[in-house]
């Protein structure tokens, strides 16, 4: 019975440290450019972009504040 369980912690230890060294890397700053696939961005579409920036108002309820000048309270 004992030689089971030493088995069983043995292989959860194995189990829990494998899970948990999956997936760390260590990149350097100058090659996470090479990292980052241009489908992962929110918008790769330009035209996409600007349809969804017309609806955009009419979705939220609100406009404005969305370009260099202007929005915010005007204190």
């Amino acid at each position: 019975m004992k030689f089971a369980l030493r088995i069983f912690v043995l292989l959860a230890s194995v189990i829990v440290a494998s899970i948990l060294s999956v997936g760390c890397a260590a990149v350097h700053q100058k090659d996470r450019e090479y990292l980052s696939d241009p489908i992962m961005q929110r918008q790769p579409d330009p035209l996409e972009s600007t349809l969804e920036g017309h609806d955009f108002p009419r979705r939220e309820g609100s406009a404005g504040g969305s370009s260099g000048s202007g929005g915010g309270c005007g204190c």
